[in-house]
C-alpha cells in the first residue's frame, strides 16, 4: 500500500550515520531499538532459491522491543513486516501483544538495507535475507532475562506473512538459523505465500500454523490459501485458516480507509507456482517464477475493516493463550 514507512524513512535519514552496534545478546535487558547481526543474499525473491549460508555477505539489521510490564518471563512475538516496510499495521499490532502480555519484537528487515519497498517489484531482497532476520532475532530474544525463551512465536504481515508460514519449514530452520530452537507459534496475515507449492510443503517444526485473511482479498486470495491449509491437514499438520467476510488485503491496518487501490502493486493472485529441481517455477512457461511470470498482474485492493480487526484481535489472543499456556 502506498504509505510513507518507518523504513523508508530510515532510509532517508541514516545514510552516512553509524549504526548502533549489533548486540549479540540480551542478558542486560535490553529494551527499545536494537540492532543484531545477520546476512544479505544475492538475488530477487526466491531466485536463487536457498542459497548457501556462504552467498550471504555479513548484514545489520534491527528492531524495537517492547515488554509488558512486570517481571516476567513473558511469551514473546517476532513480527516481520510487508512488502513497504514498517508501518503502523506492526506497531499497531506490537501495541496490541504487549498489552495482552506478549513481548514483541518488530524487526526492520528493510531499513539498513535500504530498501523503501517490495510491492511494486522496483526493489528486491532475496527471502533467505528475511528468514535469516526472523531465526537470528527468535535467537537472540531467547537470551533477555524476562523472555521465556520456550515460548516465543513469529508473526508476519502479507510479504513478511510469507516469511512467517516458510520459517516454520525444518530444511529452513536448519539452514538459515541453528536448528535450534524453533518458533513456538506463526502466525500469517494474509500471506504471499499459498500459491507456491513447495516441495517437501509439510516437513515443519515447532508449533502451530494459523492464517488469517479476508474473503475480499484480490492481492493474496483466501481461494489460494484453501486448499494448502487442507493438504498440510492431510499431512497432519496442525494449521488453521481464519477467514473474515468482507475484508481486503490489510484489513487490520486502522491507519488506511476502508478501500483504496493501488495500482502499481504486483499480485500473484492468477499464479500457481512450484518448487521443482531446487527452483521456484511457473508450470505455465517451466521457467523460474518471478514477476515477470504472466501470469503476475498488477492492482490490488486494501482497507482496514473494523468488524474483521475486532475479531482478528480475539482470534489472535485467544490462539497465543493456548499456545503460550497463558492464564
Amino acid at each position: 500500500m502506498r504509505i510513507i514507512t518507518v523504513s523508508a524513512l530510515v532510509a532517508l535519514f541514516v545514510v552516512g550515520c553509524a549504526a548502533a552496534p549489533p548486540l549479540a545478546t540480551l542478558s542486560q535487558g535490553t529494551t527499545g531499538t536494537i540492532s543484531f547481526q545477520s546476512l544479505t543474499f544475492p538475488g530477487h525473491l526466491w531466485d536463487p532459491f536457498m542459497p548457501p549460508l556462504v552467498e550471504g555477505k555479513s548484514a545489520v539489521v534491527s528492531g524495537t522491543l517492547t515488554l509488558p510490564s512486570g517481571g516476567g518471563p513473558f511469551p514473546a512475538i517476532v513480527l516481520t513486516h510487508g512488502c513497504s516496510g514498517v508501518s503502523a499495521t506492526a506497531t499497531g499490532w506490537a501495541t496490541t501483544l504487549t498489552r495482552a502480555g506478549i513481548a514483541a519484537f518488530v524487526v526492520d528487515s528493510f531499513g539498513d538495507r535500504y530498501i523503501r519497498e517490495v510491492c511494486t517489484g522496483r526493489e528486491h531482497v532475496n527471502i533467505a535475507s528475511i528468514l535469516t532476520d526472523v531465526y537470528r532475532a527468535l535467537e537472540l530474544l531467547g537470551t533477555h532475562p524476562r523472555i521465556d525463551p520456550s515460548r516465543i512465536g513469529i508473526m508476519g504481515l502479507s510479504f513478511g506473512g510469507r516469511t512467517a508460514v516458510w520459517a516454520s519449514q525444518t530444511r529452513f530452520q536448519e539452514r538459515y538459523g541453528s536448528g535450534r530452537p524453533r518458533f513456538a507459534a506463526y502466525l500469517a496475515f494474509y500471506p504471499a505465500s499459498c500459491y507456491i507449492t513447495l516441495a517437501d510443503e509439510a516437513k515443519v517444526s515447532g508449533g502451530p500454523i494459523r492464517i488469517f485473511i479476508g474473503t475480499e482479498d484480490d492481492w493474496t486470495p483466501v481461494a489460494q490459501c484453501r486448499p494448502y491449509v487442507e493438504r498440510l491437514r492431510r499431512m497432519g499438520t496442525d494449521v488453521t485458516l481464519f477467514e473474515y467476510p468482507g475484508a481486503y488485503h490489510a484489513f487490520d491496518s486502522t491507519t488506511a480507509p476502508a478501500s483504496s487501490y493501488w495500482a502499481e502493486a504486483i499480485t500473484p493472485r492468477n499464479c500457481a507456482f512450484i518448487e521443482r529441481d531446487g527452483r521456484i517455477v511457473d508450470p505455465a512457461t517451466g521457467k523460474v517464477a518471478g514477476i515477470d511470470a504472466p501470469c503476475m498482474t498488477r492492482g490490488a485492493h486494501f482497507g482496514h475493516n473494523p468488524d474483521a480487526y475486532r475479531k482478528a484481535v480475539d482470534d489472535v489472543r485467544g490462539f497465543l493463550r493456548a499456545a503460550f499456556k497463558m492464564p
